[in-house]
């Protein structure tokens, strides 16, 4: 074990069936009037969003809801957002959905009160003082957003997504409750699903990885290893929809501090410049990212192997994660998502920033074009 490192999580994660039930004492201790964040229709459509600000109400705290985040959430909602909060006294934000959802949310929170759009801080400018209270109830197994410091955000007019980061923008409260998971169709729950483990297992291998990360991330990838199939062929089977939301829950608490690879710093100008959604960009990165990787990190790929119920070889981490991609359906390769050859030095050209930086094998430009390649 070496050196220093920080371990941060928000002020309170409650888990479990049901849990959601008591938002409304949740969000009363945090503030008298609240924003209430989700996306465009899934909450609408199962009724999810009228219970959940019905029992906010109940506990006496005024809602407004803010229905407009999108996929890949851009600059320009969350200044929406932030205008409408700052508008109506919002002391709390909420976010309720997935990531984007969630996203958004963290961003609107962090915002309000601050001097500048959120443009200025995306593009490399500091957090200067806390917003107002951000929590977080994900319905989604996967995005880990509830656990981190940052909101990725898509600046449309120069078709870049990349992270806001701040200690500022973590949660205050964590409502997880897998219940809430259930009515995710199966294409939602294997992307999903396959992001948390692709987060789990760079977290892992990662070069801020410590020994605290170390234990969270061989956890989860142990969880959701042996769960995802089962919560995407049944989505109805509640133990593994519980055990998927614990394994994204232990997943983000390892990436929010142990950082991300280069499956990461590749999704996200395939998001941007693709409209690929994050979680299969993922997916079809991570294989081809674990074999570019397993030369510096043999011995931690042979444990990752060990927790997907294989023999503790390395090349066994890869064939399992293969196989499983294979069961859940996930799409084979970027081809069959409209990326062409003729893309592939744009998107390398494209990917960095510190996901890229801290995957534990530096990649030259040609060799994210290689990975790229084979990933077609």
């Amino acid at each position: 074990m070496e050196g220093i490192f920080e371990f941060r999580l928000p002020k309170k994660i409650v888990f479990g069936n049901g849990c959601a039930e008591q938002i409304g004492e949740e969000v009363k201790e945090l503030g008298n009037k609240a924003l209430l964040v989700t996306g465009r229709r899934a909450m609408k459509k199962t009724g999810m969003l009228d219970k959940i600000a019905k029992l906010i109400r109940d506990s006496g705290v005024e809602v407004v809801i803010f229905s407009e985040v999108e996929a890949d959430p851009s600059l320009e909602t969350v200044d929406r957002g932030t205008k409408l909060a700052e508008g109506e006294g919002c002391e709390v934000v909420i976010g309720l959905g997935g990531g984007s959802a969630l996203d958004a949310a963290k961003a609107i929170a962090a915002m309000i009160g601050q001097e500048y759009s959120i443009g200025e801080y995306q593009a490399g400018r500091e957090l200067e003082k806390p917003g107002v209270p951000f929590l977080a109830i994900p319905t989604t197994s996967g995005t880990g957003s509830e656990m981190t410091k940052n909101s990725v955000l898509t600046n449309r007019d120069k078709r870049i997504k990349k992270s806001v980061r701040s200690p500022y923008m973590i949660a205050a409260v964590a409502l997880v409750d897998p219940l809430l998971t259930i009515s995710l169709p199966p294409s939602v729950t294997a992307a999903s699903g396959t992001d948390a483990l692709t987060q789990a297992i760079e977290a892992y291998v990662g070069l801020k990885s410590n020994p605290l990360t170390d234990t969270l991330a061989l956890r989860a990838i142990e969880l959701l290893g042996a769960n995802l199939p089962k919560a995407v062929h049944n989505g109805a089977d509640v133990g593994a929809r519980e055990k998927m939301a614990l394994g994204s829950l232990i997943s983000g608490m390892a990436f929010a501090n142990a950082g991300l690879g280069a499956a990461h710093g590749l999704s996200h100008p395939l998001g941007a410049r693709k409209g690929i959604p994050h979680g299969v960009a993922c997916a079809i990165l991570l294989p081809w990212v674990m074999e570019f990787n397993m030369p510096l990190r043999e011995e931690k790929f042979a444990q990752i192997a060990l927790a997907l119920g294989e023999e503790p070889k390395g090349e066994r981490a890869v064939k399992s994660i293969r196989k499983l991609l294979e069961d859940i359906e996930i799409p084979s390769g970027l081809g069959e998502l409209g990326v062409t050859t003729d893309d592939l030095e744009l998107l390398a050209g494209e990917a960095g920033g510190s996901s890229l930086n801290n995957n534990p094998r530096k990649a030259s430009k040609d060799e994210l074009v290689e990975i790229l390649r084979k990933a077609l």
